[in-house]
């Protein structure tokens, strides 16, 4: 444990040191020592930095020192209590608890205890449901003029609450507990000051307000309980950190403190009242944390890893209920008999999607048995459905990204965590992270249960009550879990003489990962169905001749229904004049052509559902995010600090399947603890990325040992590993970083004598060359990136500024390729993205829809195309227009509509040859469109259909659908906020779209040299 503080004091020390010399040290925080609130000792002094002291979670103790600023935005005393700073949104409605108001000049600050941070908010978990009764309620509200979402969470006086963790913030002391997912120091204090102006609101012009979304589903007697809005404050670019503060924190369950049980399933009455009565305490006195958890660190570990790996997040049983066919899609029990009621229902939804059930493949193919206890036993046969659109048999790596749990052809074996292999029980007091929000007449849903492996990574069967009649109170169905996604196979040399290994690496994004599951079955609910438009679509005559088609319906109706018409224009819409628009369509075409990596929450919901998922006609892929260093982040999924980091962005499971609600405190908790974790592999992967961009792109010189010979991969990313840590997964505590490596020299790189501090650090001097071009290239980092992405906000390369989409939000719009999402457009921003293991996340696309794809395999070259200067090289006409006379071809290339071989994004139309977008091509690696391998299948009319109604899409005269960014630029805000074109006042709100997406590259003039340097330096984050 020792030999584990003094390094890690040792790198934060050196951190700190090199990445902040930028900043005006005279501003930056200084702990000058550290006091036991209660009995007032001095616990750590300046006067002895390197002593480190022993902490507990949830003990009070004050910071003491300078410069700690005036505290955080949207913070809350712990308690019960909602964020500091939100006010009534003005039309007489209120809160049921009023947000308390916020004082002046607040900054996004935090106090971080290794790499999770001080709870500067409470968290309230509020119980969930989904049922007839909440959707009549609806109804009903709609037809009263009311909002109400038919999910909804319930509102308690005194709900389940991870309360916070800070009681008092000014410029010299910090009063605060230590938070209950700390497991190891530093303590560090950072501030990133805000700079008095606001994300504004294009409808208005004056500065947006915004509800809190982890409680805008809550509702008292049918009302909104939580209706207070806050403004999205901009920051500056200085990120301001503290030294760091050495320390040791209690890892066992008897010296980790909380204020009382969580009030989940299991917990005796008893406990849980004496949890409310401190809960209600807190309004008047200050909650104390003093009951000891008896769950260690390690516990909470264990359960955030299976929550991560092994909990299908209540999938299974709502994608049982839509139609999701899991079992036919793996091929797994093909030789079971259906049941005749379940046979019925699967009848009936087939021919409400009008699609023919799928034939099963005759011949199939074998995949190993796992048992559950961590065995895996010999092949079995597996007949899975035949792809409709491809006639063959579904595979699941290829098909939609499944990552098999068996090693790579030329790997001795398979790393991974033995959760993935094992049966795991989530039982009292650890039960289900969720409770089952889809409740249905006659039938109890699970707190606890099992689940078994399939052999597939992040793809488990869960126990959930089962709803077939006669088949048993409890049944498995297969759902997926957070490492579907946010995981993926890395094939390596572990050491010189070139051996090989898989590992499985929790954090990084699966690239391959595609929606096209929702399409296999054929009777998923929503992929074929009769569909109504948007409202503002229908105002707007979009797709054009909508309003003239809707007409022709109405015919003697002729005058209501341009009375009806008239009501949309002023921003009502009749439910029969909607109703008026549906029209047939089939998903199954844009659903296959979804950029790899990237999900879309919108497209598969009936527009019409009543929920916040409903289908809005804007095509807005959204890649999967790396979350390898995400839990000292405050504005989490690019979106405010209302969400507040990590533990707000995964409260609810807003899979628009259904499987939404929040989390218990608990489970929050120890899911966050294991995030936390992530990072500890982040040096092996920048040397497996940097080893391998450097060899795609003929620079291997550059890794020449100091002897002179050339080396191979084990070689470059052993040196100075311990060669366990190379073939095992990953553990808890987590393993100290490494005193010297390719993290050590980007730290020095950076400082303010880059050259002199990287040559001497050891690693750089095993490769002299690359270090010096790694010093080049943080000095371009520091001139055309740092302003935004700045050092020393943990590790995460971001000053957490919102940026507006467009120009009329505020100053340096991002903009977007693809539609902004709905979350995005919710806070008409975007979040500075975090940098953390580039390579790996460049290979599903660059920026927040995965855009930015060159042609490289892995797309080793996307990197090189978002700093290129050329990228950004679009001079402007007078009216807004890009002269594309004057753009660079690789602008046109990524920004406008390119027909031929070397097409943009394009979907066909009907009757001709179905396309689909695959990783899977001719070209191994690369992301690409291509006919699909059944010769026959062509597009069909609904098909064709959905794409044409989605805003953007135009159709050319080759008959294809093409994205048009361009489009997108003069025409943002009509369809998404309704702005009127002919109205004047909308002139300078109606587009601003900045001429490329994140609209910032390396200047003008810079050398093939300084692209690839830059590039060097990105792959050290």
């Amino acid at each position: 444990m020792g030999v584990r503080i003094l390094c890690g004091t040792l790198i934060i020390v050196l951190g700190l040191s090199t990445l902040l010399g930028g900043a005006n040290a005279a501003d930056r925080p200084v702990v000058e020592a550290v006091v036991d609130h209660d009995s007032g000792a001095v616990l750590w002094s300046s006067a002895n930095p390197t002593a480190a002291m022993a902490l507990k979670p949830g003990q009070e103790i004050l910071l003491r020192g300078r410069n700690f600023g005036p505290g955080p935005i949207t913070a809350a005393r712990p308690g019960l209590g909602s964020p500091a700073g939100g006010v009534p949104p003005g039309d007489g409605t209120s809160s049921v608890t009023s947000s308390p108001p916020k004082a002046a000049s607040k900054e996004l600050s935090k106090v971080l205890f290794g790499n999770v941070r001080a709870f500067e908010r409470n968290l309230p978990s509020y119980p969930a449901r989904i049922d007839l009764q909440t959707g009549a309620a609806f109804l009903l509200a709609q037809m009263q003029g009311k909002t109400l979402n038919y999910f909804v969470e319930q509102y308690q006086p005194v709900p389940d609450t991870w309360v916070g963790d800070i009681y008092a913030w000014n410029d010299g002391e910090i009063d605060l507990t230590v938070p209950i997912t700390a497991y190891e120091g530093p303590i560090q204090v950072v501030r990133i000051p805000v700079t008095g102006n606001y994300v504004l609101d294009i409808r208005t012009g004056a500065p947006l307000r915004y509800r809190d979304p982890n409680t805008t589903r809550v509702v008292n007697r049918n009302n909104d309980a939580f209706v207070d809005v806050w403004q999205i404050a901009r920051t500056g670019e200085s990120v301001l950190a503290s030294d760091s503060v050495p320390a040791t924190i209690a890892q066992s369950g008897g010296d980790r403190l909380q204020y009382g049980a969580p009030l989940i399933a299991g917990t005796p009455e008893s406990e849980a009242r004496q949890t409310r009565r401190t809960l209600e305490s807190a309004a008047t006195g200050r909650l104390r944390k003093t009951r000891p958890t008896m769950r260690s660190a390690a516990d909470q570990y264990a359960y955030g890893e299976k929550a991560f790996w092994a909990w299908d997040w209540n999938l299974a049983l709502p994608h049982l209920l839509l139609g999701v066919d899991w079992d036919g899609i793996f091929g797994f029990r093909f030789d079971e008999t259906v049941p005749f009621l379940e046979k019925l229902v699967q009848t009936l939804k087939y021919k409400g999607s009008q699609i023919p059930r799928p034939a099963i493949e005759p011949e199939g193919y074998r995949f190993p048995e796992f048992n559950g206890d961590g065995s895996v036993g010999p092949p079995r046969l597996h007949k899975a459905m035949i792809d409709r659109i491809t006639g063959m048999g579904i595979r699941p790596f290829t098909s939609f990204g499944a990552v098999p749990l068996l090693p790579e052809s030329g790997a001795e074996r398979l790393i991974a965590p033995p959760v993935a292999f094992n049966t795991q029980k989530f039982d009292a007091p650890t039960p289900y992270p969720i409770g089952m929000a889809l409740h249905l007449p006659f039938l109890t849903p699970l707190s606890s249960g099992e689940t078994n492996p399939t052999g597939w990574v992040g793809y488990s069967y869960a126990e959930a009550a089962n709803p077939i009649p006669g088949q048993g109170r409890t049944g498995q169905w297969i759902g997926f879990s957070c490492a579907a996604c946010h995981a993926a196979r890395i094939t390596y040399e572990y050491e010189p003489g070139g051996k090989r290994i898989s590992r499985i690496f929790s954090g990084i994004p699966n690239p391959d990962w595609k929606a096209t599951f929702l399409a296999l079955s054929g009777r998923t609910y929503g992929i074929s169905l009769d569909e109504e438009l948007p409202a503002n679509f229908i105002r707007y005559d979009y797709p054009a001749g909508t309003q003239k088609r809707i007409a022709s319906q109405w015919k003697a109706r002729g005058l209501r229904f341009l009375d009806a018409l008239g009501l949309v224009n002023k921003g009502r819409t009749p439910a029969d004049l909607q109703s008026a628009s549906k029209e047939r369509v089939d998903k199954t075409l844009l659903i296959y052509n979804m950029p790899p990596g990237a999900t879309e929450a919108r497209l598969f919901v009936p527009s019409s559902d009543p929920g916040d998922y409903a289908n809005d006609y804007l095509f807005s892929p959204q890649v999967m995010p790396i979350i390898t260093n995400h839990t000292p982040v405050r504005r989490a999924l690019s979106r405010s600090e209302l969400i507040d980091g990590f533990e707000g962005a995964y409260l609810h499971g807003e899979e628009p399947e259904g499987a939404r609600g929040p989390m218990s405190s608990r489970s929050l908790q120890d899911l966050t603890l294991y995030a936390s974790t992530l990072h500890q592999d982040d040096e092996l992967l920048r040397r497996i990325g940097m080893y391998r961009w450097l060899t795609y792109k003929g620079l291997s010189s550059l890794l020449t040992a100091p002897d002179g010979h050339a080396i191979n991969e084990g070689a470059f990313i052993s040196l100075g590993y311990p060669p366990e840590r190379l073939t095992r997964p990953a553990s808890f505590p987590p393993l100290p970083e490494l005193t010297s490596g390719l993290g050590t020299v980007r730290d020095a790189a950076i400082a303010e004598n880059p050259a002199e501090r990287a040559v001497a650090d050891p690693f750089g001097k095993e490769f002299p060359s690359l270090t010096g071009r790694l010093a080049h290239g943080a000095q371009l980092f520091k001139g055309s990136c740092a302003r935004c992405h700045s050092p020393g906000n943990a590790g995460m390369w971001t000053n957490e500024d919102m940026h507006p989409i467009s120009a009329a939000g505020g100053s340096e719009p991002t903009g977007r390729f693809f539609s902004p999402t709905v979350w995005q457009r919710s806070t008409q921003s975007i979040r500075t993205a975090i940098l953390e293991n580039l390579f790996w996340v460049q290979r599903r696309g660059l920026l927040s829809d995965g855009h930015i794809v060159g042609t490289a395999p892995d797309n080793m070259d996307g990197l090189e195309l978002l700093v290129r200067p050329d990228r950004c090289q679009a001079p402007l006409n007078a009216d807004g227009s890009v002269d594309l006379a004057r753009a660079s071809n690789i602008y046109k290339r990524l920004y406008t509509i390119r027909q031929g071989t070397d097409h943009s994004f394009r979907i066909p139309s009907t009757g001709m040859r179905f396309e689909l977008y695959t990783r899977f091509g001719e070209k191994p690696g690369v992301a690409e469109q291509t006919p699909a391998p059944k010769s026959d299948r062509t597009v069909t009319e609904p098909e064709a259909r959905f794409v044409e109604r989605h805003a953007y899409f135009t159709k050319l005269d080759d008959s294809y659908y093409y994205w048009d960014y361009q489009k997108m630029r003069r025409e943002y805000g009509i369809l998404e906020f309704g702005l009127d074109p002919k109205d004047p006042q909308n002139a300078s709100r109606i587009g601003g779209l900045p001429t490329a997406p994140h609209p910032w590259c390396l200047p003008t003039g810079s050398s093939q040299t300084d692209i690839e340097d830059l590039v060097m330096f990105l792959l050290t984050l």
